[in-house]
């Protein structure tokens, strides 16, 4: 038996066109065209719109969930999954490195790379790696 396809009413077709127009990321643009497959005949089958784009179930059921809990922002906004642990992959202002740079010029001693990290997650509160605070150091 096919299932039935439910989409919240967010956007006009219309709208939905003028959306599509303006989005450059191409992987927002096929999640959109999917959800535009869809806007435009509400009683597509479920696997004709998988066949169409080459993507699973689950991959369409998942931006059809996104788009309808947020609409087009909840369609595009990054998910908070990911690869890695969490642990310095937080983005790290331009800012707190400014501020290093600063503390460094106003003392004599000589900082090294754990030093730098130290004083960044006493500051901030917030892990980076030496390879990271170097990296951005060259800034300043």
């Amino acid at each position: 038996m096919a299932r039935n396809i439910n989409l919240k009413p967010h956007d006009t077709l219309a709208q939905w066109h003028d959306n599509i127009k303006r989005t450059r990321n191409n992987e927002h643009k096929l999640k959109m065209l999917v959800i535009e497959k869809i806007l435009a005949n509400p009683n597509v089958l479920a696997k004709e719109v998988q066949k169409t784009f080459f993507i699973s179930s689950q991959t369409m059921y998942n931006w059809i969930n996104a788009y309808n809990d947020g609409g087009l922002e909840g369609l595009t906004a990054k998910s908070e999954k990911g690869r890695g642990s969490g642990k310095g992959n937080k983005k790290v202002d331009d800012e707190v490195f400014f501020r290093l740079a600063e503390e460094i010029t106003k003392s004599d001693k000589r900082w090294r790379g754990k030093d730098k990290q130290a004083w960044i997650e006493k500051e901030y509160g917030i892990e980076v790696s030496e390879q990271s605070i170097a990296y951005r150091m060259k800034k300043f």
